[in-house]
Order: C-alpha cells, then structure tokens, then sequence
C-alpha cells in the first residue's frame, strides 16, 4: 500500500493526529504542531494501511525483525512486524534508558528495522541502535510516522517517514505565538 506524502498529511489531519496551531507541552514547552500518532491505530483498518505503509519503505532492507520503543512505537512496531511477516520485538525505560526484556532476544547477524511513531531529536532511536548493536545485529533501516525535525535529523542507517514536518518548540517567555496572543491549547 503505497501512501503519498501528501496522502499521509491527509489521513493524519483527518484523524487528528497532526494539528498546526499553539500547543502547551508537558515539558512546559510551547509547539506549533500538536501530533499524536496513536490516533492512528484507534480502528484496525487505518491500523493496517498504516503497517504496510511502514513496511513497504521499510522491506528494501531486507530485515529479520522490527524494533520499537515503548510506548509510542510498540503499534507501528507491531503492524509494520506483521506486514512484513516478521518478529516484533520492543525496549522499555528502565532507570531512564532503553532496555531490552519480557524476554525479548535479538539474535547475532539480525537485520533489524526500527519503527518509531515519531522522531524529533532521534535520541530513541541512536538508543536503540546501540542496543542492536551490543547483541550482534545490524540495523538495517529505520522507519517512522512523522519526522518532526523537518528532515533535519540524520541516522546512520536509512531513514523513511510517512510524513515529515518541522515542529518548533519554544520556552513561554520566549513565544512568538504568545507574543501573537494566540490561543494557547493543552496538547498534554
């Protein structure tokens, strides 16, 4: 199922997942775009359409197993896992870092694709490689739902989003969006 990046934006709008406007963090930051891809996993059609998207940018890499990081990658993890026919696997915090457990293996020489819902900065994606990379694995690729950082942000290993946005964060006191006396909504 090939998905444009314009069709992306489309369905992503549509369901809410993406909103332009002037959104509070719970970091205290203020935001111009509000995302939240769960939204997308609300009916197990949008769900599917949305893994198969994922695994056809991510099948070209010839993975063995899909990785996500808990919490927000664990669905596009799982259905873009399921459309290519392979094992999901995913890391959870511990002490503030990923972690591989519930008895998750990655064996030596693994092709693995990382799936995340979305990437700004990519520190959980740089965490995941790392751990790729202490069991012997390789990542191969890297896909997610919405690149926030306008494409800014570089990987070592390919990279492909569904959509891509540049979201810029700013301290209260220094808000242009305040400054506008925009209307300020809690994103949560």
């Amino acid at each position: 199922m090939s998905l444009s990046p314009e069709a992306a934006f489309e369905l992503f709008s549509a369901r809410g997942v993406i909103r332009k406007g002037h959104f509070y963090r719970l970091s205290g930051r203020h935001t111009d775009w509000y995302v939240q891809c769960a939204r997308l996993f609300e009916d197990a059609q949008t769900a599917s359409l949305i893994g198969q998207a994922l695994a056809e940018r991510g099948k070209p890499w010839n993975p063995d197993l899909v990785l996500s990081a808990a919490v927000g990658g664990v669905l596009p993890g799982h259905e873009t896992a399921r459309a290519l026919g392979i094992r999901h696997a995913f890391c959870e915090k511990r002490d503030g870092a990923l972690i591989l457990r519930r008895g998750f293996e990655l064996t030596s020489g693994a092709r693995v694709l990382l799936a995340e819902d979305e990437v700004s900065t990519g520190q959980s994606v740089r965490e995941m490689t790392e751990i790729v990379r202490a069991l012997g694995g390789t990542v191969a690729g890297i896909v997610c739902l919405v690149d926030k950082s306008g494409g800014a942000t570089r990987f070592e290993a390919p990279f492909e989003a569904l959509l891509t946005l540049k979201a810029s964060h700013y301290r209260p006191d220094a808000c242009p969006m305040c400054a506008q006396g925009m209307k300020l909504v809690n994103a949560g």
